[in-house]
């Protein structure tokens, strides 16, 4: 069955849609969310304790990744949300975290690499008392800032590959490795419209922020929802099998 190609116009529309349908219910979750990190930050972040509460927020965050992956989904699909997603995620909770961990390592450790060449090769040296001198500051900063960027095109490049990975680990049931794979075969045609997607969806926060406090919920929740369409026109529902990119077109094996 051939794919249909990926509308990113429509996806940021259906976000949109989505996000006026069920803004009050989607803004709760999110306050929720930002009240349990806020409440974090007054437990202790030291010691014994405070790698107990550090762990024990990743895996909240973790938690509520994959049950907002896949309540958009649903919403996506025309259902209602339910806050029971949350529950039912749990207990993928262990192979969430491996597919994170495997999906950080492939992104930052080829960052901080091409970060620490590039910084030896421009001959990067921060000199803190002689931050007060301009001429020395834009120098450094450029060149830091020049190192930096090329460091981000891994990241970009990984992100975009592996965009669909949580959403197809949370919609198909399938283990970490074979969603990275998934997402890894079907974003391999796709790449120019979504790096296309996170380029407007940058505009969009961007938009938000100058909207000041409502401004931003609203761009996030849009945001959320139309990731979550972009990948149900990758996958539409009822597709079970793994994808095989074919030349420019995406099939299903």
């Amino acid at each position: 069955m051939l794919m249909n190609a990926i509308d990113v116009i429509s996806a940021l529309k259906t976000g949109w849609k989505m996000t006026k349908s069920h803004f009050i219910v989607s803004l709760g979750l999110v306050l929720a969310y930002m009240v349990v990190n806020m409440l974090f930050s007054f437990l202790p972040a030291t010691g014994v304790m405070g790698a107990i509460c550090q762990l024990l927020l990743l895996a909240i965050s973790f938690i509520w990744s994959l049950g907002i992956s896949r309540l958009t989904i649903d919403v996506v699909d025309g259902e209602e949300p339910r806050f029971g997603v949350f529950g039912e995620m749990i207990h993928r909770l262990g192979g969430f975290t491996w597919m994170m961990i495997i999906l950080g390592l492939l992104m930052y450790i080829p960052f901080f690499i091409i970060l620490i060449v590039g910084c030896l090769v421009c001959d990067v040296n921060i000199d803190l008392n002689s931050m007060s001198n301009p001429e020395y500051l834009m120098s450094a900063m450029s060149d830091l800032g020049l190192c930096i960027l090329l460091a981000l095109i891994p990241v970009v490049y990984m992100g975009i590959r592996f965009i669909f990975a949580p959403y197809i680990f949370v919609d198909r049931k399938v283990g970490a490795v074979e969603a990275m794979k998934m997402s890894w075969s079907a974003s391999a045609p796709l790449q120019g419209k979504i790096l296309l997607f996170i380029l407007l969806s940058v505009l969009v926060v961007i938009i938000g922020c100058l909207c000041f406090f409502v401004g931003m919920f609203v761009s996030m929740i849009t945001l959320m929802y139309a990731q979550a369409a972009l990948y149900r026109q990758a996958f539409p529902a009822g597709m079970q099998e793994p994808l095989i990119v074919e030349d420019a077109n995406v099939v299903v094996g």
